[in-house]
């Protein structure tokens, strides 16, 4: 079931979260430049230069020696994401050591939509919550990172969108940097120019941080009047480089250690071409640690490679795992970072960064199941995450037909959540559900997600 305009614009944009699953890959990566007051209008460009995967011989996990390298594959408008992502250390809600971003290119994907799989790019039907933007698959670009901030890039008019804004309680500011500043009675901020939206909203329920300055720091990045993720943190643009040009990115940068072992970064990349399409992982570790063989053991049981059969390739602390498929076998893209997940204590630090998608399936006189599935990001303790709100209601089937813990499926120590698990919860068809973060030994909750039925 799709969300409200309403509910995604309270959280920021967050149905683009729900498209974690499509994630895919940058190359073409340029930093630095001159600072202006806006961007030129040709800047996010579609087309020009491009990534080769080198010959290099390495071996695959079972041994037998990569041949020939594979062709060069062209730049995709995901290649502009580093030029809008700032200085993690310029924001109040990330750590310095980095944070989580999606790059997408819907509009160029649309051209391989004869050629990929039934269904392939059925998330990109729907339309934007804004009015004046269109649907998703019309856009150039579609931005997510630092928990809360989306970017897109499109050919909409600045004026329409502007008058979305406004249905949605946005009062117009300032003109900044060549950009028009919106901001409503809460947290929430918007900066908009043509063909360009940028859109802040709350990271939690218990978030009351205005987010003017984080679009401010964005839009310096943007037009160079700030630094840039990949030139402040060196190994962002480091393991971007290792996994190349594509339509679709997931990738971050942490701490040491906190996934594999000595592992300061991850990140899988989908790019689509007429015959084939290229998946690529990449994790980039600690000088003198690379863990060949932990990447090669996430590389044999995950689904991301769309059932081919990665290569491995060892590059100095970066780690890639390579696959081909024919396009027409593409049905979904399920992205996934490589190693283990960053899982968050259930007693201490803020709330988990982690998206739930919501489907409705009605079972007749007024009540359904709703399924409700962790669709990627941290890995959560069950016994933080509750499910609450009204219009519970009897349903044969499901796990679950009250508020409380989650009940249903967990990793295999049935400790946790991870991407993929998921509960059925029986509602009427005019529920109001969340998903509520809160440590059982803690005094503090966040809302994660919330949706509503059709008759709400």
């Amino acid at each position: 079931m799709q969300e409200t305009r309403r509910s995604v614009l309270k959280r920021g944009g967050a149905t683009i979260a729900a498209l974690s699953a499509l994630s895919g890959c940058l190359g073409g990566i340029t930093g630095g430049g001159t600072p202006t007051d806006a961007p030129d209008d040709g800047s996010e460009s579609e087309s020009g230069g491009g990534d080769g995967d080198d010959g290099a011989s390495e071996s695959t996990p079972t041994g037998t020696p990569t041949a020939t390298p594979a062709p060069t594959r062209s730049e995709t408008p995901v290649a502009g994401l580093t030029r809008w992502m700032p200085d993690p250390a310029l924001l109040d809600q990330t750590g310095e050591s980095g944070y989580a971003f999606l790059g997408v290119a819907p509009k160029s994907l649309g051209e391989f939509e004869g050629a990929l799989g039934s269904g392939a790019l059925g998330q990109f039907q729907g339309r934007y919550p804004i009015p004046g933007v269109g649907t998703f698959g019309e856009q150039r670009a579609l931005f997510r990172f630092a928990r809360s901030v989306s970017v897109l890039l499109g050919d909409f008019d600045r004026t329409a969108v502007e008058d979305g804004l406004r249905q949605y309680g946005f009062e117009a500011g300032e003109t900044y940097r060549g950009f028009r500043f919106f901001s409503p009675g809460d947290p929430r901020a918007a900066a908009v120019r043509d063909g360009m939206l940028v859109t802040a909203g709350a990271v939690s329920s218990e978030d009351t941080t205005d987010k003017r300055p984080v679009v401010e720091a964005v839009v310096d990045a943007r037009t160079g009047n700030a630094d840039r993720y990949v030139d402040a943190v060196p190994d962002c643009r480091r393991l971007l480089e290792s996994i190349g040009s594509a339509h679709l990115l997931e990738s971050r940068t942490h701490g040491t250690g906190e996934t594999f072992e000595q592992g300061l970064g991850e990140g899988t990349g989908y790019h689509v071409a007429e015959d084939e399409t290229r998946v690529r992982a990449a994790a980039l570790f600690t000088e003198g640690s690379t863990n060949r063989s932990a990447m090669a053991d996430w590389a044999g049981d995950t689904d991301a490679f769309l059932g081919g059969e990665p290569t491995l390739r060892t590059d100095g602390r970066a780690v890639t795992a390579t696959a081909t498929v024919p396009t027409g076998d593409v049905t979904e893209f399920p992205g996934g970072f490589p190693g283990p997940s960053i899982e968050r204590d259930a007693g201490s630090g803020g709330p988990p960064t982690v998206a739930f998608g919501f489907d409705y399936e009605s079972t007749g006189d007024g009540v359904g199941a709703l399924t409700i599935i962790h669709d990627g990001g941290d890995t959560v303790p069950r016994e933080a995450v509750q499910i609450r709100g009204s219009g519970f209601a009897e349903v044969d089937g499901v796990d679950q037909t009250g508020s409380g813990v989650w009940q249903g499926s967990t990793d295999s120590e049935g400790e946790s959540l991870t991407a993929g698990n998921a509960v059925e919860v029986g509602v009427a068809s005019d529920y109001e559900i969340a998903v509520v973060w809160q440590p059982p030994e803690g005094d503090r909750s966040a809302t994660l997600a919330t949706d509503e039925g059709p008759d709400a």
